[in-house]
C-alpha cells in the first residue's frame, strides 16, 4: 500500500471505470423521451424523430403491434412492458416488416432497445459529429464501479474506523473532529504502532 493508491489523480489510485472522475455519461431515458405527451407516431423517441427513413417508424410499429400498444396514444399512457421493450430491448421474438417502397423485408428477432442502440452507436463511431449528436441524450451518473468515490476498489477496501478514505474525506469538519478523536480508543496496540507515524 502506497500513498498514490489513495489519489484519484494518480493512475495507481484512480477508478479504472471512470478514470477517477466519479461519474460516467450514460444515455438517459428522460432525454430519449423528453415529451411524455407525444405519441410514437409523433416522434416521442427523440433520437429517432428526425430523418426521412421509414425504418425507425416501422420498427416502432412492429414493437407496438407485438405488445398490443398504440402508435397514436401519448407515451405516458403506454403499458410499462411496451415502454421497457422500446427503451431497453425485448426478450420476445418480434415480427418486423420493412418496406422502403422498392423492397420489402421481413424478419423475426428480439429488439436491442433504443438506449442500447444509442450506446452501441456511440462506442462504434469515429465521427465527432455523430458523438456530439448522440451526446444530447446523455447525462452524468455516478460511476457503477466506485459509486462516485473516484478510487479503485483496492483503495476503498482499506478502512480505518469502519470508513474508507472517500467517506472520511466527505465528512464535514464538525463531524470529522469527533471521529478522529475516538479513533485512538478503537485501535489495538499494534494498530497504534502503525498509525503513530501518520498521527
Amino acid at each position: 500500500i502506497e500513498p498514490r493508491l489513495f489519489s484519484f489523480n494518480n493512475p495507481a489510485g484512480a477508478c479504472p471505470a471512470c478514470d477517477g472522475l466519479g461519474e460516467q455519461l450514460e444515455f438517459d431515458a428522460d432525454l430519449v423521451v423528453p415529451d411524455k405527451d407525444k405519441s410514437l407516431q409523433d416522434g416521442a423517441i427523440a433520437p429517432w424523430a428526425k430523418g426521412p427513413s421509414p425504418l425507425y417508424t416501422q420498427t416502432l410499429m412492429a414493437i407496438a403491434k407485438h405488445y398490443k400498444g398504440s402508435m397514436t396514444k401519448p407515451w405516458r399512457t403506454l403499458a410499462p412492458d411496451l415502454q421497457k421493450a422500446i427503451l431497453h430491448g425485448s426478450k420476445d421474438q418480434i415480427q418486423f416488416v420493412y418496406d422502403d417502397g422498392l423492397r420489402r423485408y421481413e424478419t423475426k428477432k428480439t429488439f436491442e432497445g433504443v438506449i442500447p442502440n444509442l450506446d452501441r452507436r456511440w462506442k462504434e463511431t469515429d465521427s465527432a459529429w455523430m458523438r456530439e449528436e448522440l451526446s444530447r441524450y446523455q447525462s452524468a451518473a455516478p460511476c457503477p464501479m466506485c459509486h462516485g468515490k473516484r478510487l479503485r476498489p483496492e483503495a476503498l477496501s482499506v478502512r480505518v474506523g469502519e470508513r474508507d478514505i472517500a467517506d472520511a474525506a466527505a465528512m464535514s469538519i464538525r463531524d470529522a473532529r469527533p471521529w478522529f478523536e475516538t479513533l485512538d480508543k478503537k485501535f489495538t496496540r499494534k494498530q497504534k504502532e502503525i498509525a503513530a507515524r501518520i498521527w
